[in-house]
């Protein structure tokens, strides 16, 4: 059985928990993450106060009650012993590391603002997680799948990566990064079998999609709406995101490497585009 461990799951509605869920219907043990049980609140969720009780292990009593195998551990991608530790617990607990799926992001606060206004500490902050958490999860799960002759390393950057977005300077720079290091790794570690590719997600509807702090907003109407200005009528869903990286952890994508996996439903217009009625 392979071994996945996918960081980013604390979430209920999150990317992080789809791709576990995904990964592990493919008959593959998956080691869940987070930074903390519950995931890390953005700004919106913290001044509104919404808590939920779902967990990382609410996420394996889901999984397991599928029919699959899951375990889950807590660390800081961004810290150099955390991110170590959470790597050797997957190996010890089932002797391997077949897929590492580098999914967890810094939550969107302070750093959503103008360069002149984004505090030098949340900048280091958001490129402590971003970049150096994925290069900290890679660097330690890479001599296990050197050794395996087999891996396949996935890292979900972002559009902000590859496209301009106003005051997204912290995020879209280690996206960016996100993904050089994607092409870097990918030339280094080809030879050994393992392949390392980029998602870049545009608009997915989770909690962390709507920012504004506003308590009357309706998150679902907000994304609805949002959605109708993409090319296929709507935002992207978790499982939209779990999907591809089913194929790129697959032993078909053995020959798919170094690549940037664009999947934003066709992108925002600024035109109105032509909608079929709805059925009669």
């Amino acid at each position: 059985m392979k071994v996945a461990l996918v960081t980013g799951c604390g979430k209920r509605d999150g990317m992080g928990q789809a791709i576990a869920r995904t990964l592990a219907a493919e008959k593959i043990a998956v080691v869940v993450s987070d930074r903390l049980p519950g995931g890390v609140p953005n700004q919106r969720q913290e001044r509104l106060g919404r808590k939920d009780e779902w967990t990382v292990e609410s996420l394996v009593a889901a999984i397991t009650a599928e029919g699959g195998t899951a375990s889950a551990v807590t660390g800081d991608i961004g810290a150099e012993e955390d991110a170590r530790r959470m790597i050797d617990e997957a190996v010890s607990r089932h002797g391997r590391l077949d897929i590492l799926v580098n999914n967890a992001a810094a939550p969107q606060g302070p750093d959503r603002q103008d360069i002149e206004d984004v505090p030098i500490d949340v900048w280091d902050q958001v490129i402590r997680i971003n970049l150096r958490g994925t290069y900290l999860m890679s660097r330690f799960a890479v001599p296990v799948m050197r050794a395996q002759r087999w891996g396949r390393i996935v890292n979900i950057a972002s559009m902000a990566g590859l496209s301009a977005a106003p005051a997204a300077g912290a995020y879209s720079a280690s996206k960016a990064g996100v993904i050089g290091l994607t092409r870097s790794l990918a030339m280094d570690l080809g030879p050994w079998g393992v392949t390392v590719n980029a998602i870049c997600p545009g608009l997915v509807g989770t909690s962390r999609a709507v920012l504004n702090p506003d308590p009357a907003l309706d998150d679902q109407e907000v994304l609805a709406q949002r959605g109708n200005a993409i090319s296929v009528g709507r935002v992207g869903m978790p499982e939209d995101i779990a999907a591809a990286v089913r194929y790129l952890a697959s032993e078909e994508a053995g020959y798919v490497t170094a690549q940037t996996l664009i999947l934003d439903g066709g992108g925002f217009s600024r035109f109105p585009s032509k909608r079929p009625a709805p059925p009669s």
